[in-house]
């Protein structure tokens, strides 16, 4: 049995909880019924689900983390600065020849950390107060925390929202250049033709706009639109991975993002979130660590185009990695 628990803080709200046997089926076939869901970034995997009474009682929810001994898990492989610079190339290189327009590249490292868990997440919520801020235990993947800034899709009253999220600045007084703008704009075509594809009417889209996450600055483009419900779960199918943190086009991007990342993002780059009244709130599962106790392990990505630099791009997935960092 897979019995684990999931605590999360969306915005604007208190932390609750979840504790229980994980479920698991195929996100078209989901059950709508109310709890907590991930998907990991395995383009194979499935929906992960928990139900049950929500608590609400922090030192409730303290005592399940306090509980959790993590094991040790195997070692890592950590991507060093000249195998980031080989891949970059290598995306760069397919980029020119016309076989990929976007690929995004992620890596991870690995730090150290003493801190609680339990407190890490609580500075977490004081920190990020527009992210979503998660602690996830399930017995195949371990202890991950978590607090992303990305709507993957959620109810706008009674419509629908998701975004367009891709472009980064760590220069709070620079900016946006043709790279970030290529970025979000290949993210934002896919979206209207996800969109259009299921049949739904966009009502409300605007231009991109920077939006602070930390100490990032993210070029974010809203749309608001309307679907029938019956058929969210399919766009839900459809949209995942988006180019904001897969690639376009995707197959070919994500053959290049199998053949080179040496380590598994597993709950990295999927989505998570939660079910209420039968829809789906949920996000991209970026700004995220596996917790191993004595250390935990750092995943970001960076999106790459016919513009990026290696430096520059390792230095945007550092800084992405100091969302969690800090909090540890």
């Amino acid at each position: 049995m897979s019995i684990g628990f999931a605590i999360w803080r969306e915005p604007g709200a208190e932390p609750v909880g979840i504790q229980g046997e994980f479920l698991y089926s195929d996100i078209s076939n989901f059950t709508l019924q109310d709890g907590f869901v991930f998907r990991p970034w395995n383009e194979e995997a499935q929906c992960y689900s928990v139900h049950g009474n929500r608590v609400t009682d922090i030192e409730l929810l303290c005592s399940w983390v306090n509980a959790y001994k993590p094991l040790r898990s195997a070692d890592i492989s950590v991507m060093n600065r000249n195998e980031w610079e080989e891949y970059i190339g290598h995306i760069q290189s397919e980029i020119s020849v016309g076989n990929v327009q976007k690929v995004v590249a992620a890596r991870h490292s690995i730090r150290e950390t003493d801190a609680p868990l339990f407190d890490a997440f609580k500075t977490a919520c004081r920190r990020y107060e527009d992210a979503f801020v998660s602690i996830v235990y399930h017995p195949q993947f371990g202890i991950w925390m978590g607090a992303t800034p990305e709507i993957l899709i959620q109810p706008e009253g009674a419509d629908w929202k998701t975004v367009s999220m891709a472009g980064t600045l760590l220069d709070e007084h620079a900016d946006w250049t043709g790279k970030e703008r290529e970025e979000n704009t290949a993210t934002q075509q896919f979206l209207e033709q996800m969109l259009e594809k299921m049949g739904a009417r966009i009502l409300e889209s605007g231009q991109a706009a920077a939006v602070r996450a930390g100490t990032l600055r993210h070029l974010v483009k809203q749309y608001v639109f309307t679907l029938a419900n019956t058929q969210i779960q399919q766009l839900i199918a459809e949209l995942h991975p988006t180019p904001a943190v897969g690639g376009l086009p995707r197959e070919k991007a994500l053959s290049i993002i199998a053949a080179h990342e040496k380590q598994s993002r597993n709950l990295f780059a999927g989505y998570i979130g939660f079910y209420r009244n039968g829809k789906p709130h949920l996000w991209v599962n970026l700004r995220c660590c596996e917790w191993r106790g004595s250390d935990a392990v750092l995943y970001a990505g960076a999106g790459i185009n016919a513009f990026s630099n290696a430096n520059l791009e390792w230095e945007e997935t550092a800084a992405k990695m100091q969302t969690i960092a800090v909090c540890l």
